[in-house]
């Protein structure tokens, strides 16, 4: 079976399930943020040990399960303390564990609770947000998502078809100027039709708009750079294989990584 093949039955699969439980919201939708975000965490992790570093994966994803639990329960209040406790508790248990490179290990727990399980998570106080500005959490996580998505596709079609000037070579051979810009334009074209459809409401501006383009199109876009990077560092193709055609769940969904939190922060924030 061909890898496009692959991509295109995970799709039909996953696509209706995110979308359905995006719809419900609440505890569904948290379910399967927590799930996308653990694994990725967990594809994170064993990246790591390609650096021969030792992680402690148990107890990192229970750290990071406890963080996205802040977020269901609207304690972000509480992240800080609760990043800074459990740094200290890895910290405490290098003391005794006897491994080699404490500093790194620790170091390495505490980002993937962040990255990108923290990160990603913010999606799901997006989701939950009955009126933001005018917009219903519903429809602005599926225009961010419709952003993401169509960026991701439009800039790997128009740049393995047409590309020729290389973007980051050294962090991603294949990537280039053409199909980034058209991964932009698409993320801009899609977004700025939901706002004059009325999709995202009438409070809901062209500044807004944009942002929302810049978040998807090029936070995006970073996301999958830094994911690139960090893959290239441990000598990995893919983040994992639990998605056929597509790698591992970090893989798919490293984007959200920088398009979701930007979002989360000029939108509740600003």
């Amino acid at each position: 079976m061909s890898e496009n093949m692959k991509r295109i039955l995970v799709s039909i699969i996953g696509v209706p399930v995110i979308l359905g439980s995006i719809y419900l919201g609440g505890i569904y939708f948290f379910i399967v943020i927590a799930v996308i975000s653990l694994l990725s965490q967990l594809e994170f992790y064993n990246l790591a040990q390609h650096k021969n570093l030792q992680i402690n994966k148990k107890l990192g994803l229970l750290a990071g399960l406890a963080v996205l639990y802040l977020y269901y329960a609207s304690k972000e209040e509480f992240f800080l303390p609760t990043l800074l406790l459990i740094f200290m508790l890895f910290m405490i248990i290098e003391i005794f564990s006897g491994r080699e490179s404490p500093l790194l290990n620790s170091s390495i727990i505490l980002s993937g609770i962040i990255y990108p399980t923290a990160l990603i998570g913010t999606l799901y106080p997006l989701r939950q947000t009955d009126s933001l500005i005018g917009v219903d959490g519903l429809n602005l996580i599926i225009a961010l998502l419709a952003g993401v998505w169509l960026c991701d596709t439009a800039a790997y079609y128009i740049g393995k078809s047409v590309g020729k000037h290389k973007l980051f070579e050294r962090v991603s051979p294949n990537k280039t100027w053409e199909g980034s810009a058209a991964g932009f334009a698409a993320s801009l074209t899609v977004i700025f039709a939901l706002k004059y459809n009325g999709f995202l409401g009438s409070s809901f501006t062209t500044v807004d708009a944009i942002m929302l383009s810049l978040f998807s199109g090029v936070g995006g876009q970073l996301g999958d750079l830094f994911e690139s990077l960090i893959k290239r560092d441990a000598g990995m193709k893919d983040s994992g294989f639990l998605l056929p055609g597509h790698g591992g769940f970090l893989d798919r969904f490293d984007a959200l990584v920088f398009a979701a939190p930007m979002t989360y922060i000029y939108f509740i924030y600003y």
